[in-house]
């Protein structure tokens, strides 16, 4: 298996052994030599798409999208700024003409984006044993994806409606009974390439004056831990797309789902709005839509923001 030693230990090793352990099955199952692994992203096939389109029934959008503040009155220690925006507008007798400058993080916890297989590695390799050192010359994950399409069907995951409550507590990460329960109450079966929306009550969380602590910091906070994140890769999702992120709810306070980018090849989409589409399912009574991510196609690109849409 491609970055593996015999000298890992727990102690040392970033990637815990049960995530070495779904990197040495997925790499014998679902990799070809001389072939590139694209990730979960492959399992977005014909079918997958059509299986989508077929839940778009109503006529109805909803982004997924949280909004990108850029008007410094607007600023807050729960909305911080979260991009270097700057608008260039030129006056020339009757015309105008106004342009953007724009500079951003792609990562952290504020805004909506899309992670590439560039984005979590070890052992200087990325998933599929890509060298690390690609990223400085032709890593191409962003732009294969982008041309790929992604498009499949979405299934929303109602973990407070499980649980009875606002939203998930830190210390108490999401299980696999949980999100059981939540495909039980979609009322669907889950598909390899589905999309899945798992919400977490983060609009509640923040509304209550709460801030969601930065991934870079060891220790833990609302999310799925090791657990749920076992759940999700036996599921073979093409993607993921949640509010709250990995619980750390571990001695290594390590990223247990982010860790399915260098195991799997998860295809995440961070920080997702998911509070309108979890009541506008509800007034609708479906738990199922297409969801559409359109990255932009940048080569090297570790992670795009993005505005994904589900469609219903």
């Amino acid at each position: 298996m491609p970055g593996t030693t015999t000298e890992d230990t727990l102690a040392d090793d970033p990637m815990a052994p049960w995530v070495r352990g779904l990197a040495a099955t997925h790499h014998d199952k679902f990799h070809e030599d001389g072939i590139k692994c694209r990730g979960s992203i492959s399992f977005i096939d014909e079918e997958a798409r059509l299986r989508g389109a077929a839940q778009f029934t109503l006529g109805k959008a909803i982004s997924l999208e949280r909004v990108l503040e850029t008007r410094p009155e607007y600023f807050t220690e729960q909305n911080p700024k979260a991009i270097d925006f700057n608008v260039e507008v030129g006056i020339y007798g009757r015309s105008v003409h106004g342009g953007d400058v724009v500079q951003y993080n792609a990562h952290g916890t504020g805004k909506t984006h899309l992670d590439g297989l560039g984005h979590i590695g070890v052992d200087e390799t990325w998933h599929g044993g890509v060298p690390a050192s690609a990223s400085e010359t032709d890593e191409d994950t962003m732009v294969n994806w982008a041309q790929h399409g992604v498009a499949t069907r979405a299934v929303l995951l109602d973990i407070p409606a499980v649980r009875n409550a606002e939203w998930v507590e830190a210390g108490e990460p999401v299980t696999a009974a949980e999100l059981d329960a939540a495909v039980e109450a979609a009322g669907v079966t889950l598909e390899p390439g589905d999309a899945l929306l798992i919400y977490q009550g983060r609009d509640r969380f923040e509304a209550a004056g709460h801030s969601y602590p930065s991934g870079a910091k060891a220790f833990p906070r609302p999310g799925i831990g090791e657990e749920g994140a076992k759940w999700i890769a036996e599921q073979n999702p093409g993607l993921l797309l949640w509010d709250f992120h990995d619980a750390r709810n571990n001695a290594q306070g390590s990223l247990e789902v982010h860790s399915l980018i260098f195991a799997i090849g998860l295809c995440i989409i961070d920080n997702c709005d998911l509070a309108a589409a979890a009541h506008a399912f509800r007034e609708a009574n479906v738990s199922t839509g297409l969801l559409v991510a359109a990255p932009l196609a940048i080569h090297r690109s570790t992670g795009v923001l993005i505005n994904p849409l589900v469609l219903y």
